[in-house]
């Protein structure tokens, strides 16, 4: 039986050394600075592709800008065109108006010298 308890005891003792040795042990420092370097070098990249997208909002800003400053002088160039077509039919109308009264006054102005002949005529 001694001999029987002495093995007990000394599968137990091992099973502590084992459950101490597996939780108390130190990590393959290689390994950690290994994953330390991966991560990193991901962390770098992320931060590199953040930048490079930050930048390219930024351009795209400038373009929304330079676009809408474009977008404004086209609006106030067809203000311009529209005040000039109104200004044009103004215009015309007035234009037409004096044709109309130009011709009104040269019928009567006819009529005038058709009754100035034809009193001449008489006498």
């Amino acid at each position: 039986m001694e001999k029987k308890t002495y093995g007990i005891i000394l599968v137990g003792i091992l099973i502590v050394f084992a459950v101490y040795w597996f939780l108390l042990r130190e990590p393959d420092v290689s390994n950690q600075r290994e994953r330390a370097r991966d991560v990193i070098q991901s962390l770098d990249s992320a931060g590199a592709e953040q930048r490079n997208a930050e930048s390219h909002l930024v351009n795209v800003g400038r373009g929304i800008d330079e676009s809408l400053g474009r977008v404004d002088d086209v609006a106030e160039r067809i203000d311009g065109a529209a005040e000039g077509i109104a200004d044009v039919q103004k215009r015309s109308r007035e234009c037409a108006r004096v044709v109309e009264d130009s011709e009104r006054r040269i019928g009567e102005s006819q009529r005038i010298i058709q009754r100035v002949r034809a009193r001449a005529g008489q006498n």
